[in-house]
C-alpha cells in the first residue's frame, strides 16, 4: 500500500482516507460468506446428518456455485454497452442475496430433509449455494467496478478482499468448539442407553455465526452505496467510469496481480506446462482435500479439526503477503513451491485414508503435525496457483482465460471424485470416540 500512496503523491494527487475505508470494507463481502461456513465446518459436521461427509457434499455445491462467473460474463459481453450499469445492479443484487442467504442460514441451518430414506440438510446446501453463487461471482463482478477508481485503490480493494478470510476465521477462533468430545449417556432407536458425544459447547452458537456474516455483508452493501453516492469521493474516481475487462481478472486467490504489459503471442502448447500444473494444484487443494478434510483431522479431536478449519483461511492471505517479498520469476519455482505442497498433501491424504486410526493418534505430536500440514498445504499452494498467474499475466486475456479453465477443471474433476469416493465407494471412515 506504501507504494501505491507514494505514486499518488508524485502524481501530485490527494489521497482520500474514506474511499480506502470504503473499498476496504466492500471488499470483504467478496468472499467472506464461503470462507465462513468453511472455517464453521467443526460445529456443522458435529451437529448435522451428513457427519463426516459434509465437506465432501459442500466442495460440489462451491464448484456447481462457478456457473454464476460463466453466465454473468457471457450476459456483460452481450450488453457490453451497458456493462458499468450492469456491474452496479450486479453488485446491490449480490450483497442483497447473501446477506439474505447467510441470515437465513442462521435460521435453518438445522433443518432437514428425507430422501431416498436418508436425511439431508437441505436448506444448509441451497443457501450455501446461493452464498457460494454470490462468491464466486464477485471474482468478475467487483474488481471490474473497482477499475471506476484510480489505480492505486485497487490495493484497498484488495486487502478487503484478503479480510474476507482473515475476520471469519478470526471470529470462528473466538468462538471455539468447547474442547474434545466427551461421551455421556444417551439412547439409541431401541431405548436403549448408549454412550454417545456430548453436544459441543462453543461460546457463541452457530446461529450467531451465520448473523456475523450477515452482518459483514450488510456493511460491505452500505460501504458500496456511499462509494457510490458520496459527491466527495468524486476525485478518487477516473474521469470516464470505465470497466476492466472480465476476461483479464485482476486478482487470484485473493492477491494482485502485477500489471499487465503488452500481450506477447504465445501458443497453447508452450502454456501447457503450467496450466496442467495449476489444474492438478486445484484438484487436490480446492477438490480433494477441501472433501475429506474431516476424515483427515477429526481423529486428532475437535480443536484440532477447529484449528485447521481456521488456520488454514488465515494461510491464504499470508501467502499472498509473501508474494509481495518474494515474486514467483520463474516456472521452475512455481512447481518447486507446488511439489512440497504435494508432499503435504500425500501426508494430509495418508492420514484421512488410515482414519480412524491415523499415525501418532492421541498425541500432542500428532495433532500439531496434522494442523501443521494443513497450514503449510494450503499456504504452498496459494504461493504456487498466484505464481503461475503472475507468469501468465505478460501473455494477455488467453493465457489467463486457459488458467481459469485449467482451475475450474481441476477443481470440479477433485470435487466429484472425493465425492464419490466418500459417499459412493466409502472409501474413508470416520472415529467415533464412544
Amino acid at each position: 500500500m506504501s507504494l501505491c500512496l507514494i505514486d499518488s503523491a508524485a502524481a501530485g494527487e490527494r489521497r482520500l482516507p474514506l474511499a480506502d475505508l470504503l473499498l476496504v470494507l466492500f471488499g470483504i463481502s467478496s468472499w467472506v460468506a464461503v470462507n465462513g461456513v468453511w472455517a464453521e465446518l467443526p460445529l456443522l459436521v458435529a451437529a448435522l446428518p451428513e457427519g463426516w461427509a459434509l465437506p465432501s457434499y459442500l466442495s460440489v455445491i462451491v464448484q456447481l456455485a462457478n456457473l454464476g462467473p460463466v453466465l454473468y460474463s457471457v450476459l456483460r459481453a452481450r450488453l457490453s454497452g451497458r456493462a458499468s450499469r450492469l456491474d452496479v445492479v450486479a453488485v446491490y443484487t449480490m450483497v442483497t442475496v447473501g446477506a439474505a442467504a447467510c441470515l437465513l442460514s442462521g435460521l435453518l441451518w438445522r433443518r432437514t430433509s428425507v430422501i431416498g430414506g436418508t436425511s439431508h440438510s437441505t436448506a444448509l446446501f441451497t443457501l450455501v449455494f446461493f452464498i457460494a453463487l454470490v462468491d464466486c461471482t464477485s471474482s468478475v463482478v467487483y474488481v471490474p467496478y473497482t477499475a471506476r477508481f484510480k489505480h492505486g485503490y485497487l490495493v484497498s480493494y484488495m486487502i478487503g478482499e484478503g479480510l474476507s478470510g482473515l475476520l471469519p476465521s478470526l471470529v470462528a477462533l473466538i468462538q471455539g468448539v468447547g474442547g474434545n468430545a466427551e461421551c455421556v449417556n444417551g439412547t439409541d432407536a431401541n431405548g436403549s442407553v448408549v454412550p454417545v458425544p456430548a453436544e459441543l459447547q462453543p461460546r457463541f452458537a452457530v446461529d450467531d455465526f451465520f448473523y456475523f456474516l450477515c452482518s459483514m455483508m450488510v456493511v460491505s452493501g452500505v460501504a458500496f452505496a456511499l462509494l457510490q453516492h458520496l459527491p466527495r469521493l468524486a476525485p478518487a474516481r477516473e474521469p470516464a467510469d470505465g470497466a476492466a475487462p472480465v476476461g483479464e481478472p485482476a486478482a487470484a486467490a485473493g492477491c494482485p496481480l502485477p500489471p499487465p504489459g503488452p500481450a506477447t503471442p504465445v501458443a497453447l502448447s508452450a502454456m501447457a506446462p503450467l496450466l496442467l500444473l495449476q489444474a492438478a494444484i486445484s484438484l487436490l487443494a480446492n477438490g480433494v482435500l477441501p472433501s475429506v478434510q474431516s476424515y483427515s483431522v477429526l481423529p486428532y479431536g475437535n480443536v484440532a479439526f477447529h484449528l485447521v478449519a481456521t488456520l488454514s483461511l488465515m494461510a491464504n492471505p499470508a501467502a499472498c503477503l509473501v508474494l509481495y517479498a518474494a515474486p514467483v520469476r520463474r516456472p521452475v519455482v512455481a512447481a518447486g513451491w507446488a511439489a512440497l505442497g504435494g508432499l503435504c498433501a500425500v501426508y494430509l491424504l495418508v492420514t484421512a485414508a488410515l482414519s480412524p486410526t491415523p499415525p501418532l493418534q492421541g498425541t500432542a505430536a500428532g495433532q500439531a503435525l496434522v494442523v501443521l500440514g494443513w497450514v503449510l498445504f494450503v499456504g504452498l499452494t496459494t504461493y504456487s496457483k498466484v505464481g503461475i498467474a503472475s507468469l501468465l499475466r505478460p501473455y494477455g486475456g488467453r493465457a489467463l482465460f486457459w488458467y481459469g479453465a485449467a482451475t475450474q477443471a481441476g477443481s470440479t474433476l477433485g470435487a466429484l471424485a472425493a465425492f464419490l469416493a466418500v459417499n459412493v465407494f466409502d472409501a474413508f471412515q470416520g472415529y467415533y470416540p464412544c
